[in-house]
């Protein structure tokens, strides 16, 4: 029986932002309750939001807490709160819910977050308005250098945003402004929430966001309305996105244990960076800061606390990077530089993995989208216990999806970390975290994409998938120990090559006992 329930809106309906949660809380032995997979809507398709609002009511006396995506509860889903035409007081109306519940739910915490709407870099259009394949770069332009003007001063890129500006015909312009000003709008409504004690928590993550743009301007606007109003302790803004559905749920599950009497210290967590001048000096790609900063945020957010001596700590944190700047699997970006493997830090990696006297997790940051070849390779081949003896591991997508998945599970593990053991539960989730963010994202990937176009099948072949992945995963889970869980299958969920989901299960749900 789960110890905890938590009613949840996801982002959207993948398995990173939906399942992969739900196996966070089973390690902590508690459930979280999703929509089904069919009424989160399809990528670019919004949800059926009303359908969700009666979802909600038949589950809202069986759960002790709540998680709400405000995109999906407001825009019905992230994806399409950049484009759903809506009308600012439609969008509106769908905030009523909150105070509903919190009017009939006093006691519950009620937590939610919503994505400041994203600035891409790029001519891609998939997941923005349609205009964005021919406009999508100018736009860009045009807002970061009017945003570093603003704040600098450079005469330089007042003339570069207006060249530009000038190259977007007007009511395009107009148009995405327009877009943005009513997101903003509703943002607004939402911090006025958390003013009135509706929303216990908020995060308004930064998704996929540069030093300056437009994005920027209104995370400057909005964290003066924190700091006017108070609010620093329940309002958090940083890098991120589908991550942060993990990070408020672990800190969900420590508010109600508090509750309940139970005052556990908070996890500590000491960092074992990898080239530590590097990670330093690192701005992760798609965010705007250093990455040290969001690893600080991060552990901020889940409720753990940082600590300097990894005598002190509950689990290490190994951070890998191999330069002060990412690389691409999913874009092609070769590493800017490469300060390759410092052989004394991966020795000493692999000394813990052999002897398993300190629990370790690597936070795998070399490349954006997807892991490190080079560093697993070497970990896989020599470690005696293989990659199953991690904690965790993570190396998706951006730098701060990776971090925040990564703490809340460990997090979530607390209780098994202190006691020196492995759950099943969370052997689950770090092989499909391997499975996924490394022999996935950037071992096979672009073996799929070359078989596709040799073939000349359109991206998101699931034949081709099978093909390439099925086979390779299985053994490998053999190679690495990963005894207790299967694989079953694997599919495009977007029906893309860029994120797969994996049908995996457990063969049991017996502790696996493990000294640490």
């Amino acid at each position: 029986m789960a110890k905890y329930k938590i009613l949840a809106l996801p982002v959207d309906g993948r398995p990173v932002t939906r399942e992969q949660v739900q196996m966070v809380a089973r390690i902590a032995g508690c459930e979280v309750l999703c929509p089904p997979v069919a009424s989160l809507g399809h990528f670019r398709e919004s949800a059926d939001r009303d359908l969700l609002k009666n979802w909600i009511a038949q589950h809202v006396d069986a759960v002790d807490g709540f998680i709400f995506s405000l995109d999906m509860l407001v825009y019905g889903g992230l994806v399409p709160s950049r484009f759903i035409e809506d009308g600012q007081d439609a969008l509106r109306a769908r905030l009523g819910l909150l105070g509903e519940l919190k009017a009939g739910y006093p006691d519950k915490p009620l937590y939610g977050f919503s994505a400041t709407m994203r600035m891409s870099n790029n001519n891609e259009n998939e997941e923005e308005k349609r205009y964005w394949s021919q406009y999508g770069k100018d736009i860009w332009a045009w807002s970061y250098h009017s945003d570093r003007h603003a704040c600098a001063g450079d005469a330089q890129d007042q003339e570069l945003a207006e060249t530009a500006r000038n190259r977007i015909p007007a009511e395009i312009q107009q148009d995405y402004l327009n877009t943005r000003a009513r997101n903003f709008a509703i943002t607004r409504e939402v911090l006025a929430l958390v003013e009135r004690g509706t929303i216990d928590r908020l995060i308004l993550p930064q998704d996929d966001t540069a030093e300056y743009g437009f994005n920027i301007a209104e995370r400057r606007k909005l964290q003066q309305w924190v700091v006017e109003r108070e609010l620093n302790e329940s309002v958090l803004i940083y890098p991120g996105a589908d991550e942060v559905i993990y990070t408020l749920l672990v800190h969900q599950l420590q508010t109600l244990e508090h509750r309940n009497g139970v005052s556990a210290p908070a996890l500590r967590i000491a960092l074992r960076p990898h080239h530590a001048a590097a990670l330093n000096a690192m701005v992760a790609r798609y965010e705007d800061r250093p990455v040290m900063e969001s690893i600080r945020c991060q552990i901020h957010a889940a409720g753990a606390e940082l600590v300097a001596d990894e005598a002190s700590a509950d689990v290490v944190i190994a951070v890998h990077c191999r330069g002060a700047k990412q690389g691409d699997w999913a874009m092609q970006y070769p590493l800017a530089e490469d300060l390759g493997l410092d052989a004394q830090w991966v020795a000493q990696l692999k000394q813990d993995l052999k002897d398993k006297r300190r629990p370790v997790a690597l936070l795998d940051l070399a490349y954006a989208n997807g892991g490190d070849p080079e560093l697993l390779s070497a970990l896989e081949n020599s470690a005696e216990a293989g990659l199953a003896a991690l904690q965790a591991y993570s190396g998706w997508n951006t730098a701060s999806n990776s971090i925040g998945s990564l703490v809340a599970q460990l997090c979530a593990a607390t209780n098994e970390l202190r006691a020196g053991r492995q759950g099943a539960h969370n052997q689950h989730l770090l092989a499909t975290r391997l499975l996924d963010d490394y022999l996935y994202q950037s071992r096979l990937r672009q073996t799929l994409r070359a078989e596709q176009r040799d073939q000349g099948l359109a991206d998101g072949d699931t034949q081709t998938l099978e093909q390439v992945y099925v086979a390779t995963a299985r053994q490998w889970l053999a190679r690495q120990r990963f005894n207790t869980v299967s694989l079953e299958g694997v599919y495009f969920p977007w029906h893309r090559s860029f994120e797969i989901g994996l049908r995996t299960s457990l063969a049991t749900t017996e502790t696996v006992e493990a000294a640490v």
